[in-house]
């Protein structure tokens, strides 16, 4: 008897005609399916389809950016990734450490001080070996800077209140990861406070430092004797909590603070901020899913800036400690990485023991908004960083009742939202102005409003950052 020829055989067939109709379903799918036109997960806008043109078309361009439509923009795009990220942990295959983002090794030594070169390789340089990256981050996009317009008289207030039950858009997190990224973001290996974190790592750039610190001495210039000027520069969780054995990867933060601070005028008066957080990291100073510090946090930074200014501050246990769990953050959103969503941290914040109120106003014209929260208590989830005065979309004055006739302007970035509310036991109006968004010249603002102190507070990273210093440039003259 002749064999049976497996290949006509009725289960053969039928596994063929279910294969061949799967992967033609996929192929539909894949082809046919809604495209999303934005990443949840990564916080941007993907890529758009390119239109057909003669020119594009014989250039090749049109095949070339067909091709990174198609492939950026997948159906269920952040769904498939974040289930994949998940069944490479569930296999044990993840890579540890994990690295997102262009990371490179850091050089022991840094450039000389004439040197121009950043402390690691431009970031356009093929990515270490040790990478596991599977998306690529964004690309940084310079902000439309504008001349600012002087300021002759400050906006009248009014009491129409700012309506909180739609959360106001939070530039934070909708904004490009490239503004604080100049290294990656690594996750896996890492913990603070015994839980699983994510760092993000510090390159550097000692030009852009020079220039910041150039930057703010003018500010100083313009301001003149008699407007105090302080600089508070604030090192990042990676400062403290990242393991020797990864310490390559980021470059020393103390030693970029320093080099800012030996070049800023003497008539500056400068914050330790860096020396007060390190006699804390047991307590939880930093968020572990988020690149941002604290409640607690920011709370040392601010008795820091106390001390120097001679002003007397209330003890952390006088605050009104309230708390939100399930955060989990930025550091999350830009990765995707499920070791993060698996390991939510509670969310702390304190209610100063003063009476304040706050007024919000536009960035573009300063047109009142009425009253608004200092603690805007309606924010959850991945945005409850925007507990913080709603986020970095208003420009904010608050008002308080600690009758020291001192009132204070805080040239910041996201970081100094968390700080701000604090001031309000050490001066009678508190001006919170985050100028990559700010719409007048900064100068003739301070000096419309009778300012005794301003404050510049930065992440380190920020100010080794030129979008950051562009914009301070912008609004200074």
């Amino acid at each position: 008897m002749g064999k049976k020829n497996k290949k006509n055989s009725p289960s053969a067939m039928i596994s063929t005609a279910v294969f061949c109709t799967v992967l033609g379903g996929i192929s539909m799918w894949l082809t046919l399916g809604d495209r999303p036109t934005v990443s949840e997960t990564e916080k941007r806008e993907l890529e758009v389809r390119p239109e057909l043109t003669a020119d594009s078309y014989f250039s090749g361009e049109f095949a070339s950016q067909l091709d990174k439509y198609y492939t950026d923009t997948v159906p269920m795009r952040d769904e498939l990734v974040n289930a994949a990220s998940h069944i490479e942990n569930a296999r044990g295959i993840s890579v540890s450490p994990k690295f997102y983002g262009n990371v490179a090794e850091i050089a022991p030594e840094e450039p000389d001080d004439d040197d121009d070169t950043v402390y690691l390789p431009d970031v356009t340089e093929t990515q270490t070996e040790t990478e596991a990256v599977t998306e690529e981050l964004p690309a940084e996009t310079e902000p439309v800077i504008t001349e600012a317009p002087a300021v002759t008289e400050l906006p009248e207030t009014t009491t129409e209140a700012v309506t909180e039950t739609t959360p106001p858009e939070e530039e934070e997190f909708t904004g490009n990861i490239n503004d604080f990224l100049n290294n990656g973001i690594l996750v896996n290996g890492i913990e603070m406070y015994g839980e699983e974190a994510g760092i993000m790592l510090f390159g550097g750039n000692k030009k852009e430092g020079l220039r910041y610190a150039s930057v703010i001495n003018g500010y100083k210039e313009a301001l003149g004797d008699d407007i105090n000027v302080y600089n508070m520069l604030v090192p990042t969780s990676a400062e403290f909590y990242l393991p020797k054995k990864y310490s390559k990867y980021s470059a020393s933060q103390k030693d970029a603070i320093d080099y800012i601070y030996e070049n800023l005028d003497d008539s500056i008066i400068t914050i330790d901020a860096y020396s007060e957080l390190a006699q804390h990291t047991d307590e939880y100073i930093y968020f572990r899913t988020d690149h941002h510090w604290t409640g607690r946090g920011a709370y040392y930074a601010y008795t820091a800036f106390c001390k120097t200014a001679g002003i007397d501050f209330p003890d952390l246990s006088e605050y009104e400690e309230r708390s939100k769990d399930g955060f989990v953050g930025s550091l999350y959103s830009y990765t995707g990485d499920p070791i993060l969503k698996n390991h939510p941290e509670t969310f702390y914040y304190y209610i100063p023991p003063a009476q304040f109120s706050a007024q919000a106003y536009r960035y573009n014209d300063l047109a009142s908004l009425g009253p608004t929260a200092v603690f805007h208590e309606y924010a959850s989830g991945g945005n409850m960083y925007g507990m913080f005065l709603g986020g970095d979309n208003m420009h904010v004055k608050i008002t308080s009742d600690s009758g020291t006739g001192r009132k204070l302007a805080i040239f910041k970035e996201s970081y100094g939202n968390a700080i701000a509310p604090y001031f309000v036991n050490g001066f009678d109006e508190i001006y919170v102005i985050d100028i990559r968004y700010f719409g007048v010249n900064a100068v003739d603002y301070i000096k419309a409003a009778g300012v005794t102190d301003v404050l510049f507070v930065d992440n380190i990273f920020a100010a080794n950052t030129g979008t950051l210093i562009t914009s301070l440039e912008a609004k200074k003259s």
